[in-house]
């Protein structure tokens, strides 16, 4: 599940929804999903138990990442992981961020970004 947001890491807000969603679609709070964000916001991304430590959740993130990439849609994806998940996303070009400031299901999480190949923040 994802959502894009005009924050390059995904924030409480980000993950909200936004307080008019049903009498303004084009949303322009800071709330809920963003159309004009250029972060892709991952939001979950599960595997059932009986299928972990197979590889599936690395395959699934590495085709999303390039079928996002190839979309020109956003300039990166952010993600939230607990910290014996980061080593995998940092095995797949994601960057930690470091404790992210974001409070859902109790906090404690670390932000992380993978930037595509083509956008640079210095230009």
């Amino acid at each position: 599940m994802s959502t894009k947001t005009i924050s390059p890491t995904v924030t409480d807000e980000s993950m909200d929804v936004s307080p008019n969603w049903e009498t303004d679609p084009s949303n322009t709070s800071i709330h809920g999903h963003r159309e004009d964000g250029r972060t892709i916001a991952i939001h979950s991304l599960s595997v059932l138990p009986a299928y972990q430590r197979r590889g599936l959740g690395k395959t699934i993130m590495k085709s999303y990442n390039q079928r996002m990439e190839t979309s020109g849609v956003a300039d990166r994806i952010a993600l939230l992981a607990h910290d014996h998940l980061v080593g995998m996303y940092e095995s797949m070009g994601f960057e930690k961020k470091g404790k992210s400031d974001v409070r859902f299901a109790g906090g404690g999480w670390n932000s992380l970004t993978y930037e595509f190949a083509e956008y640079n923040p210095g230009s």
